[in-house]
């Protein structure tokens, strides 16, 4: 694991569970499900898509100003 996936709050939440359990929490939560391959990069080295923040964080329960320190403190929500 790298150093950026260790300290990934997706990773830390994702634990054990692999990638594929993951992205079938969502639709079981009313959202789109994510491919296993954008869920990855987002662990690796994307940041989560603006869009895709209210499911992550509902998924997930990771708030979002977590999820994207830049856009909260954008919307002033830091």
């Amino acid at each position: 694991m790298s150093e950026a996936e260790s300290t990934n709050p997706i990773r830390q939440w994702r634990g054990k569970r692999s990638l594929e359990e993951v992205c079938d929490l969502f639709p079981a939560n009313g959202f789109p499900r994510p491919s296993i391959a954008k869920l990855s990069r987002i662990e690796r080295d994307q940041k989560v898509p603006p869009e895709d923040v209210p499911a992550v964080a509902a998924v997930t329960g990771i708030p979002a100003r977590e999820l994207r320190p830049d856009l909260a403190e954008l919307f002033g929500v830091a």
